[in-house]
């Protein structure tokens, strides 16, 4: 797999100081020698990375089902920085059907390429044409500003996903953040191939969309009454969507659910 830095000619490419990279080598130094479980090591490795770009925020997902054009399909499966009431509105954003569109550009050129590819957000949409998406409102509700997504293809279906974010009113990233970023996500390949279920979601995208809603909240570990406050709904009606999503993945608890997703037992359907 080749990997791409950025949609720029060569000698526009942002170099990087001395300083720039002795962070990079010691961060990478670092998550090599760690002897934590893959979902500690990727932790530590997109909060080193917001420590030196700054950012607020991250989330690191795995795209069930991400084809230009189409909604994609989303596992949240690791994020930091995000309270509750911001998490659920950020994945609001990802589940809204205009992300078939904001995101196809990004998408086209990732399944073009069949490489890894780091984008700031003016790169992935219009300013004009994201502000008047759905998804913007979502992302302005849950306090997000500027981002940078960078994309890995796992297969011809599942895609390795990280977004590091800023809050509203924040100044955008640059591109040497984003080449930064792109450097220590593209050095550590096996991060993006391990910790996922081992049929990397692929029933996932015949849930309905608010069953999917639920699931990821269920992921991160929310409790019916904090999903029903966060959605706006009755604990019974969660606990409908609860039932149903344990029929569907043969689980019969919360906690099974989690070890099925986090761990996988091979009987996923």
């Amino acid at each position: 797999m080749t990997r791409d830095i950025g949609p720029m000619p060569d000698d526009a490419v942002p170099l990087l100081g001395e300083d720039d990279v002795r962070e990079i080598v010691r961060l990478l130094g670092d998550v090599i020698v760690s002897r934590q479980d893959f979902s500690s090591v990727k932790r530590q490795l997109v909060e080193g990375i917001c420590r030196l770009i700054d950012a607020d925020a991250w989330t690191w997902s795995l795209g069930c089902f991400a084809e230009p054009g189409a909604q994609p399909v989303y596992l949240g499966m690791a994020h930091g920085g995000f309270d509750e009431a911001r998490y659920t509105r950020l994945l609001l954003a990802a589940s809204h059907p205009d992300m078939a569109w904001t995101s196809e550009r990004l998408l086209t050129e990732m399944r073009t390429k069949d490489t890894h590819v780091t984008r700031l957000r003016q790169q992935v949409v219009d300013e004009a044409t994201f502000v008047a998406s759905g998804v913007d409102g979502h992302l302005r509700a849950a306090d997000i500003g500027p981002f940078i997504f960078s994309l890995r293809p796992i297969d011809d279906r599942a895609v390795s996903i990280i977004a590091l974010y800023r809050r509203q009113g924040a100044s955008d990233f640059s591109e040497r953040e984003s080449r930064i970023a792109h450097i220590l996500l593209t050095e550590l390949p096996w991060l993006h191939e391990q910790g996922w279920p081992q049929d990397r979601g692929a029933s996932v995208p015949r849930l309905s969309p608010r069953l999917r809603l639920v699931l990821n909240l269920l992921l991160d570990g929310r409790s019916r009454k904090e999903m029903a406050a966060n959605l706006s709904l009755s604990e019974h009606t969660v606990a409908q969507y609860q039932k149903a999503l344990y029929r569907h993945f043969g689980v019969t608890s919360h906690a099974t659910l989690l070890r099925r997703f986090q761990m996988g037992d091979g009987g996923d359907r």
